[in-house]
């Protein structure tokens, strides 16, 4: 599972990398698939809770990436709420992100 999210994380990196218009998808994508991961367990859905395992979930896949920290701080201010609002309201972890229009 880890090997797989860091491949993830490099096909993302590389893909950005590749084609700069793209850029800010691949990296939507993947913070909300790691924002979807953070908030699915509806025991740990305080926003506190998720925020904290987002940002440390997100700072570890995108280590790699210089700007990573501020990307992470900036989309979990500002994306986590509707993730969570989405799981909440039934929508599968699977479909979050694409119903989001983030990936």
């Amino acid at each position: 599972m880890k090997t797989t999210f860091c491949l993830l994380a490099l096909v993302a990196v590389a893909t950005a990398l590749a084609l700069p218009s793209q850029q800010d998808n691949a990296m939507s994508c993947l913070m909300c698939e790691v924002g979807v991961r953070a908030a699915e367990n509806p025991a740990d859905r305080e926003a506190h809770t998720v925020e904290d395992k987002f940002d440390a979930e997100c700072k570890k896949e995108l280590g790699i990436i210089p700007f990573a920290e501020k990307e992470c701080e900036k989309y979990g201010n500002s994306k986590l709420d509707p993730i969570i609002n989405e799981l909440e309201g039934g929508t599968a972890p699977e479909d979050v992100c694409k119903k989001l229009k983030e990936c």
